[in-house]
């Protein structure tokens, strides 16, 4: 196998792309087949990266979150079809905007142009859907991301930051539209961390622990930055692009309420190691290296089945042609629309902070990507899925 052009698509990556740190992994059948990494962890100290490097993985959280509701739903404890009410009784009656709906907002909080909407949505009726698991799963739900509303920033200021505090003062939200009606990328994930608590009777934090990151040896990835000086001296610290140059960011995680509130859908803090070790196990059947099953490979097939039609679809395909949405994650539906080698069903996802993760289970291949430049481009994704492949083919094909 050669990876050069992987090497040279990242080279460009970080030169061309001007983004300061860059780790990648590739896995196969559990043995790590390629790694590089280029750049420093702070560009005012210029420390070199080593891999040992921690990063805020943001959104590329919502498919450790996706895993664990499958295992419950796997254990008879939950159904797909359940609706959210029946374990959060605060989502019984859920108010329903009147605006239109606009998906450009949505998009740019998915791909980590914004954080948040300025403003909530109007709303003087309520919906006539109840919002299942599965629209939360997908996307569907109608809620969006906006984390400062009245309502939460009331919680935050009570000192109430448990992740059920949190998402009770998210049921307070207007939904964008009817569920299951649309796509809409927002804090359906956060949503899901508080039906596991409730489902599993242990901190959402723990629960993932003990099933996931334990089971599969992630022993780097944690809810919540370090506030101790070591555990900060490895952490990657966060640019955007301003004025024609970088702008240093504050390391601080805007969906990290309080100490006590897990995010399902952007909370952890890990390695790149670690979470090519959690793809790898997907890829693998759901299978860790360390012989854990973490999920069927029914349950995979669920988690890559396309959820959305028509207008849903359409929405979801404005940034990524070709894919659709699944349970937490894009997967891949037509090869002619995006242009992409990988097989259908090739499934992953993305955080604000330039995560990217791409599993295939019909190869047993995995990709794990971390940079640290808040927002990420579908030009760069395409560009190392199809390196992947390229450098890749001769071995696919015995």
């Amino acid at each position: 196998m050669n990876f050069d052009k992987l090497k040279n698509v990242l080279d460009w990556i970080h030169t061309e792309c001007v983004v300061p740190a860059l780790d990648c992994m590739v896995y196969h059948d559990h043995k790590p087949i390629f790694r590089y990494m280029r750049g420093v962890r702070n560009l005012e100290t210029g420390v070199p990266v080593d891999g040992n490097e921690r990063y805020i993985a943001y959104s590329v959280t919502k498919v450790v979150t996706a895993t664990a509701v499958l295992q419950l739903v796997e254990q008879g404890k939950l159904a797909l079809t359940d609706e959210v009410s029946k374990y959060l009784p605060e989502f019984a009656k859920m108010k329903l905007s009147e605006d239109a709906f606009d998906a450009e907002a949505g998009e740019r909080v998915m791909v980590g142009e914004a954080f948040g909407e300025a403003a909530e949505m109007g709303g003087v009726r309520y919906a006539q859907t109840p919002i299942t698991v599965l629209h939360l799963l997908s996307m569907t739900s109608g809620l969006d991301y906006n984390n400062n509303t009245d309502a939460i920033r009331q919680s935050v200021a009570a000192g109430k930051t448990s992740t059920r505090d949190i998402v009770r003062a998210i049921a307070e939200s207007t939904l964008a539209f009817e569920p299951g009606t649309r796509f809409l990328y927002g804090f359906s994930f956060d949503v899901l961390g508080a039906v596991v608590e409730v489902v599993s009777g242990m901190r959402f934090g723990d629960y993932v622990k003990k099933n996931i990151l334990d089971p599969v040896g992630m022993k780097d990835t944690t809810f919540h930055l370090p506030t101790d000086g070591e555990g900060l001296s490895r952490m990657v610290h966060r640019y955007r692009r301003a004025g024609g140059g970088l702008e240093h960011q504050p390391l601080v995680n805007i969906y990290e309420f309080g100490p006590d509130c897990d995010s399902g859908g952007a909370g952890l803090i890990s390695t790149t190691e670690d979470f090519a070790r959690f793809h790898a196990a997907l890829a693998s059947g759901g299978v860790a290296a360390t012989g854990a099953r973490i999920l069927t490979p029914e349950s995979l097939a669920l988690m890559a089945q396309n959820r959305l039609g028509g207008v849903g679809l359409s929405d979801f395909e404005r940034e990524r042609p070709g894919y659709g949405y699944g349970l937490g994650v894009r997967t891949h539906i037509d090869r002619e629309r995006s242009g992409q080698k990988s097989p259908l069903g090739e499934f992953g996802w993305s955080g604000a902070g330039g995560a990217f993760s791409m599993i295939d289970v019909e190869n047993r291949l995995s990709l794990t990507y971390f940079q640290q430049m808040q927002s990420w481009s579908m030009v760069i994704q395409n560009k190392m899925r199809e390196a992947l492949y390229e450098s890749f083919k001769e071995e696919l094909r015995k």
